[in-house]
């Protein structure tokens, strides 16, 4: 090394020349570990074949085991879909099984009218008129379900009606409400 490189780094030329029969130290054992990895390689090798043990296979590349798997999951699915296809075949009913419609004859086609009796006359479904006490947790959708079954539109306008409602969700506890109920 220079001396101004060696005044710039504050290195004395003691450690300069310890470093550098460190490094020569260093390349010449590595050369002797080298040689030591390889002979005991070979007793190894040796050893196993005494004892009758084979060196284990290079394991396959990823490609292999995708490929493997591709081609299972193919054949995986071709036979699932053939046993579903058997298994609808055999819950269907044959042709012959079915009971063929034989084609209504002409005169059996026609539309035949037959009058109303006319002793008997329609009568209108009674309206009568339930009164409710509202209570606590009561809505009108819940009285409503509650009277008729099912909440409909046609139902608040009624009960609105009734009872002369501005706003038919301000109810109070204890206020009595009017349901006309269709009898008949």
């Amino acid at each position: 090394m220079k001396s101004t490189t060696l005044r710039r780094s504050n290195i004395t030329r003691e450690k300069v020349a310890m470093m550098e029969a460190l490094s020569r130290y260093n390349r010449e054992h590595q050369e002797e570990d080298f040689y030591r990895k390889q002979s005991k390689n070979r007793e190894l090798d040796v050893l196993l074949q005494n004892f009758g043990v084979r060196q284990q296979k290079t394991e396959k590349a990823p490609q292999a085991y995708f490929v493997i798997g591709l081609i299972a999951g193919v054949i995986v699915t071709l036979l699932i879909t053939t046993f579903v296809s058997i298994l609808i075949n055999i819950s269907t009913p044959k042709e012959d099984a079915v009971p063929k419609i034989k084609p209504v004859a002409e005169e059996n086609a026609k539309f035949r009218f037959i009058p109303a009796d006319s002793s008997k006359s329609a009568t209108a479904p009674i309206v009568t008129k339930e009164e409710y006490i509202v209570k606590e947790g009561d809505t009108l959708e819940s009285i409503i379900i509650r009277f008729y079954g099912t909440f409909d539109m046609d139902k608040v306008n009624l009960i609105q009606e009734a009872n002369k409602m501005a706003n038919p969700n301000a109810l109070s506890i204890g206020q009595k409400l009017i349901i006309p109920v269709n009898k008949g």
